[in-house]
């Protein structure tokens, strides 16, 4: 019951933060398009599903399938309202999902679908509905399937995440700063940054997520996702690396720490493409920090800290 409530909270919530977006757009946005009858009625449509959707799940499922086919016949400001709305509502039902998935039998018979697949593959419902014979557990990875989830494994667990790769065929019709925050999101959902406390992708790729957010939060400010990017910039990354990745080796016994010469490398290749007159913390900060780097053997000296611990600061503080 709790977790009811609070969901329903939350879903007020959305609802207001949602009926901003409408007020605080500028009247030179609204004015992109004039509504026409055609669009008014895939609007209205599309509301009525997203009201529906804290009911029932079908719901959300129309929901999906109706804004896939029909928002090439809204404007702009329509069409990016309609996919902020989609998102909330399967935020709101990945947290009901999750919890239904955390139970010992289907976290049990993932485990051994997974096994008798391979776990060298990929995780995919197709894969894993041929091998599970459980109603339930069927029933629930059919329901995830539909209601627009991926299923992920990370330290033993199985639980599921928004596949924002499906967004990526609204971009052509939403504003700019959404087409922006639905690359970040599906870079994330296709291969996640970590797992089991490690870094899963290469030194570059991460530089270049990190740089991506530092660029959506400067050039969209007062988007409607810049609090969501920001939370994803996980800027200690970038400097230090994860528990089981770190970017120095660990304390020799004259408790010196040097960097990994690849984290270096992938430094100074991002340092070399930079773009004339691109304004980047980050990027000034990497820049810095490899000169000092040259300076001091590669060890991380305190003066390198104390500039990681300063950036660190400015973009939670921001």
């Amino acid at each position: 019951m709790r977790l009811k409530s609070s969901i329903k909270l939350s879903f007020l919530a959305i609802t207001l933060s949602i009926t901003a977006i409408g007020t605080t757009w500028t009247s030179s946005q609204t004015a992109l398009a004039a509504p026409v009858s055609a669009s008014k009625t895939v609007y209205h449509q599309f509301q009525m599903y997203w009201k529906n959707a804290m009911h029932s799940t079908c719901s959300l499922i129309q929901a999906r399938k109706y804004l896939s086919n029909h928002i090439d016949e809204v404007g702009p400001w329509q069409a990016t309202l309609m996919t902020l709305q989609l998102e909330n509502l399967q935020k709101i039902q990945l947290a009901d999902l999750d919890q239904r998935m955390y139970t010992e039998l289907f976290q049990h018979v993932l485990s051994e679908a997974h096994s008798k697949i391979g776990y060298e593959k990929q995780l995919t419902y197709s894969r894993l509905l041929k091998e599970i014979k459980d109603p339930a557990v069927h029933k629930l990875l059919q329901e995830a399937s539909d209601l627009g989830f991926k299923l992920e494994t990370s330290e033993g667990l199985y639980y599921p995440i928004i596949n924002y790769e499906m967004y990526k065929k609204f971009q052509p019709y939403v504003k700019p700063d959404i087409v922006a925050y639905i690359d970040i999101m599906a870079a994330e959902s296709n291969q996640p940054t970590t797992s089991d406390a490690g870094l899963i992708i290469t030194w570059n790729e991460l530089i270049r997520r990190t740089l991506e957010k530092e660029a959506f939060l400067n050039n969209f400010p007062s988007s409607n996702r810049a609090s969501a990017v920001k939370n994803l910039l996980f800027v200690s990354y970038l400097f230090y690396g994860s528990d089981n990745t770190p970017a120095y080796d660990w304390y020799s016994e004259e408790e010196i720490r040097t960097i990994d010469p690849e984290v270096k490398k992938a430094y100074e290749k991002a340092v070399a493409k930079r773009e004339p007159n691109t304004q980047s913390i980050l990027l000034d900060t990497v820049e810095k920090i490899l000169h000092l780097l040259d300076e001091s053997n590669n060890e991380l000296t305190p003066e390198i800290k104390e500039i990681i611990e300063h950036v660190e600061k400015q973009f939670t503080n921001e």
